[in-house]
């Protein structure tokens, strides 16, 4: 009876190092499969996927496209709910712009953020005056210089050549608003050290719905003259600790030629103090419904990559 049981052991010991050998070959192939979570490179792969022919994604050298924009301005500015306007989108190899344009041209006309390739520029909102969101990519502006900001839009998106990026990378498994979705903690090479990066996508899909960019600040007064992101619009500074949010959300998703993308495009942007002493803050969110679509375009004013021109 004891020599049995020990047969019976081993056999039960052999037949679990099979299936665990073969489950490891499998994970290797399928995304996801027995090892919990892909590998950033597993994950990328599919991600590339979900968007068009990988091999053709090279291909596309621009993409432009124009429709409307809505901004809800939540806390620290007031009576603008609801605005509506007109938006554009412009990429083309590492350069890309996004500018929305609302009716109220005194008091708020709108966002303009823009990368020629060598500098990072954000246009006005009043003479001399940036607003926060505006002020939060003037100043973390490798966000547009990595490639980051606008998602798939951009053809400088990172994660199209990640061998070339040659980023920090890691992968779990998350929840947000209940939703299961894997989280890549992204670190580019060239980075901003008190940023974090995270880039979050279906886990059914692998689309790319969500980037989260986030700084904690503590009695910040690194900036010497210029003034931290939201002051020029009366935000207080006198927490001890702040934090800045922003927020790409994609959705909406369709077939744009032989891709499919997100045909709605929202920013999320907050300010929170934290303190005995904290008031004040900032939340807003901007909304872009992309209408009209061109890849390849022959003939595209360079001017848009540039505020200041």
């Amino acid at each position: 009876m004891g020599e049995t049981k020990i047969l019976w052991e081993e056999s039960v010991k052999r037949k679990t190092g099979f299936l665990a050998i073969i489950c490891c070959i499998l994970a290797v192939q399928i995304p996801g499969l027995c090892a919990g979570n892909p590998s950033p490179d597993q994950l990328i792969a599919e991600h590339l996927k979900s968007i068009g022919n990988p091999d053709a994604l090279p291909q596309i050298k621009s993409i432009v496209f124009t429709g409307n924009a809505t901004v809800n301005f939540l806390l620290g500015m007031t009576g603008y709910q609801n605005q509506r306007g007109v938006s554009m989108l412009i990429s083309e190899g590492p350069k890309m712009g996004i500018r929305m344009s609302f009716p109220d041209k005194n008091n708020y006309p709108g966002e303009h953020f823009a990368y020629d390739g060598k500098d990072v520029t954000v246009a006005n909102f009043a003479i001399g005056r940036k607003s926060p969101i505006a002020e939060f990519i003037h100043r973390y502006n490798k966000i547009m210089k990595n490639g980051l900001l606008g998602g798939v839009f951009s053809n400088a998106w990172p994660l199209l050549d990640i061998k070339s990026n040659k980023a920090n990378m890691k992968v779990r498994k998350t929840k947000m608003d209940g939703t299961e979705l894997y989280e890549l903690e992204y670190r580019p090479r060239d980075y901003h050290g008190d940023m974090k990066i995270s880039l979050y996508f279906d886990t059914e899909t692998y689309r790319h719905i969500y980037t989260e960019y986030k700084v904690q600040t503590r009695d910040d007064v690194s900036m010497g003259l210029n003034p931290r992101p939201g002051t020029d619009m009366g935000i207080s500074l006198t927490a001890s600790e702040t934090y800045y949010t922003l927020i790409e959300k994609f959705d909406n998703f369709g077939k744009v030629g032989d891709l499919t993308l997100p045909h709605s495009y929202m920013l999320n942007y907050s300010i929170t103090h934290l303190g005995s002493m904290a008031m004040g803050g900032f939340a807003a969110n901007w909304t872009i419904e992309a209408r009209e679509w061109g890849f390849n375009t022959p003939e595209i004013n360079q001017n848009f990559f540039n505020t200041e021109k």
